[in-house]
């Protein structure tokens, strides 16, 4: 066996290892999101029972595998660990090393051995450790702990670490399907795209826009927006389409404009779907939280649309849709001066739609007529990641 690196990355499953006989299927999933977003790094990546080993190669550190494989779905938990010989005088001496590097004190010592043939167990790890410990003046305890040592002993290599990082959670990007999102300049729908994502939708975008051109909206801060998403899902699709044929065709739909622009949206999106082999739309609404948001206007701006409709976001208020776009990464960006469509035509709008009115000027309006021609002057952008291009060491 391949001497190991003295430090690398070990990438825990959580949900995957529950998925019975489909786990492979997640886990095949997993391991290619995570080579596609670290396609800049040098690294190996083997299989390990129920958790990942990531080996940083030539050029590459712990800390920038770090970085990225915190924002890949489906790594429950991640660590960075030091590798030890499987005997005690060698364990010792890498748990003492990092003692001193992180400067621990007041410290638990956790072992757990997966292979039971040593003459050694783990509370003699534990105690040849905590020995080692107290001589140095680290002070280990059982209780009233201040941080902790975990040993991972296997056939071949120990595992010795301290810090133990959540991991993004959920699914696998890519294995619920794919979805089309409706991708506003707000805060809202950045946060529904990061939830679709974390339940296994890869997403495609779609960005209706009040440019004179579509050159202009691939310049504004949607481009910033997708590009920090895109560091959950690398080199998505974004459609740029313009909402001057919708406006001149809804001119007269009164307090129903807002309604029929985003029954205009969903058309969108719809056809969108239908090219992309996406299964559902995803937008970010919550429910009451603006006039279109009412649930007799959603039941409006849904009809005739063929394909689920999810809204992540449907039970969640103002500030706590907030707090998660800041934890992702997008607030900043979403809170940058921008005059979306959707308050453009926010003039009085009805918050209690009739259906049968709605789809009496959907007819009058040729609502289908209008996506299709609006799609047809759109743009499609190929994202190539927030970070820019790099060459696959």
């Amino acid at each position: 066996m391949p001497a190991r690196a003295e430090k690398l990355l070990i990438a825990h499953f959580g949900e995957l290892w529950l998925r019975g006989r489909n786990r492979r299927f997640y886990i095949k999933a997993l391991k290619g999101n995570i080579t596609r977003q670290l396609r800049c790094e040098s690294f190996t990546l083997e299989d390990d029972y129920d958790r990942l080993v990531i080996t940083p190669g030539k050029g590459s550190t712990t800390g920038s595998i770090a970085a990225k494989i915190s924002k890949v779905f489906g790594i429950s938990a991640y660590e960075t660990a030091y590798t030890a010989k499987p005997t005690l005088r060698s364990i010792t001496a890498t748990a003492m090393r990092l003692i001193k590097e992180e400067k621990l004190s007041g410290v638990k010592i956790n072992s757990h051995r997966s292979y039971k043939g040593f003459r050694f167990n783990s509370i003699d790890i534990i105690r040849s450790v905590a020995k080692a410990a107290q001589e140095a003046g680290a002070d280990p305890r059982l209780k009233e702990f201040k941080s902790q040592i975990y040993i991972s002993v296997k056939k071949d290599v120990a595992f010795v670490f301290s810090d133990r990082k959540r991991g993004a959670g959920g699914l696998p990007v890519g294995t619920s399907g794919r979805c089309v999102v409706l991708l506003s300049g707000g805060i809202d729908s950045p946060v529904a795209a990061w939830y679709a994502m974390k339940r296994g939708l890869e997403p495609i975008y779609v960005h209706v826009h009040g440019f004179p051109s579509n050159g202009e909206a691939e310049s504004s801060k949607i481009r910033d927006i997708i590009g920090i998403l895109s560091q959950y899902c690398p080199n998505p699709t974004t459609y740029y389409v313009p909402s001057h044929v919708f406006q001149m065709s809804a001119i007269k739909s009164g307090r129903y404009e807002l309604i029929m622009m985003k029954g205009f949206m969903l058309k969108l999106a719809e056809s969108v779907a239908r090219k992309q082999g996406a299964g559902a739309i995803v937008t970010g609404e919550s429910l009451g939280q603006v006039a279109s948001q009412t649930l007799s206007n959603i039941t409006s701006e849904e009809s005739g649309i063929a394909i689920p409709v999810l809204r992540p976001l449907i039970g969640l208020d103002k500030a706590e849709i907030t707090q998660i776009a800041k934890s992702i990464g997008t607030y900043g960006e979403s809170i940058k001066p921008y005059r979306d469509v959707c308050s453009i035509n926010a003039k009085n709008p009805a918050t209690r739609s009739d259906l049968n009115t709605y789809k009496r000027i959907a007819k009058e309006i040729k609502l289908g007529s209008v996506a299709a021609r609006s799609l047809k002057m759109g743009s499609i952008v190929q994202t190539d990641g927030h970070s820019g291009t790099c060459s696959p060491k």
